[in-house]
């Protein structure tokens, strides 16, 4: 399947683009016929709800359904769109965040052939993220660029990315658990304050100091309402706990044997320096802030997925590898599609939360593999440079 993809036609960067683009451009258009896309009207409101001084966080069922979840930031973040018509910035929502995407992968040092292979082994799971108008692409993609920007040694950026993400879903902030392996630690926590001030403070152009304190309480307990969420209804480690060992363990212990588990992995700093470390820390920061999200739901699994080519790239390949990359094709990417058995969906892979279980089982083969291994070739090509072929 691999050489498959290596092909001339297929491994051309101006053909994989314009897939992607025919994709959004496909979602852009059956959304905007449909008018369906409630996610995108929460978004759409968030900015005037908060010109408004309305509670974010409140049901407003004239409007959409489900409550917003994101801090007051979101909103202002994305100003120039919400600004926009509702059916302009609908169009515009699902194209920005494929070209995003994208982008962010065509950045990574990772070689043509890498590349070429991410790209069309998560087309399939961004396709699933972008019909449901979500803003995972972009999350997937503002861990990518943090990397970036550590490995060029600019925590500045580096800071800047990780707040962002952290301003749109909480759990990316795990990607600050990069900066231990790069110089400048001291900065970048400095630099992370600084955009948490900044960025916290943006919704001031749209409302009041008294207000913004207001929308920031709010948002805390929407939070705190959020993680006590049906622990039936998510894809993720929590649904696998729940049904495999006790549905009586909490959310918090859970997340804490994962914390724990993410954290062994600092023992080895003797390989701090080495890329294969770093970017295998890459792939288990992404694939952690979804399996451990404890609503994480089916669309989310675009960021995992982009950790899990990450992995692939510097594992070593075994039968074992092989047949992870195999089910994480099936259950992850596949079986929301249409090619898979709709059958199987509803009775199985639903109810036990199978799309989460390759993945889950990868990120336990990753702290596995940065245990035990000492080295990784080397190649010229993985190589971060400013402008990648």
């Amino acid at each position: 399947m691999m050489s498959f993809f290596r092909k001339p036609l297929f491994s051309d960067y101006r053909f994989i683009v314009g897939i992607y683009g025919i994709l959004a451009l496909f979602v852009s258009i059956r959304t905007l016929i449909n008018m369906d896309s409630n996610n995108y009207q929460i978004f759409y409101y968030s900015l005037h709800h908060l010109i408004d001084g309305k509670d974010l966080y409140l049901l407003y069922p004239a409007e959409y359904s489900d409550h917003y979840h994101y801090a007051p930031t979101f909103a202002a973040l994305f100003a120039p769109i919400f600004a926009l018509p509702f059916s302009v910035g609908l169009f515009l929502w699902h194209l920005l965040f494929t070209a995003v995407w994208v982008y962010a992968v065509y950045r990574m040092p990772l070689t043509h052939n890498q590349k070429v292979v991410a790209y069309w082994f998560s087309v399939q799971e961004l396709f699933t993220s972008l019909v449901n108008s979500q803003t995972n692409p972009l999350i997937a993609a503002l861990s990518l660029f943090a990397f970036i920007s550590f490995e060029k040694r600019q925590p500045f950026w580096a800071a800047f990315f990780i707040i962002v993400g952290f301003n749109i879903k909480i759990y990316s902030l795990v990607a600050a658990a990069l900066f231990l392996l790069y110089p400048q630690k001291l900065r970048f926590l400095a630099y992370l304050l600084l955009w948490g001030v900044v960025l916290g403070l943006l919704p001031l152009l749209f409302t009041s100091p008294d207000q913004l304190v207001w929308q920031y309480e709010n948002w805390v307990r929407q939070l705190l309402l959020k993680s006590d969420y049906d622990k039936w209804a998510n894809t993720s480690i929590h649904k696998l706990v729940h049904l495999t060992i006790s549905p009586d363990i909490s959310t918090s212990t859970i997340i804490g044997a994962g914390v724990v588990l993410f954290c062994t992995v600092y023992r080895r700093i003797q390989v701090f320096s080495e890329r294969w470390f770093k970017m295998l820390l890459l792939a288990s920061v992404l694939i952690f802030q979804v399996i451990f999200n404890p609503v994480a739901e089916s669309p989310t699994y675009i960021i995992a997925v982009t950790g899990v080519m990450i992995w692939w790239f510097y594992c070593p390949k075994t039968w074992l590898d092989r047949a992870l990359l195999i089910s994480c094709l099936v259950l992850t990417v596949l079986s929301p599609s249409d090619i898979f058995p709709r059958f199987l969906r509803q009775l199985l892979v639903t109810p036990y939360a199978l799309k989460a279980l390759p993945c889950v089982l990868i990120w336990f083969r990753l702290l596995y593999l940065m245990h035990t291994i000492k080295s990784v070739p080397a190649s010229p090509a993985m190589e971060l440079v400013d402008n990648p072929s």
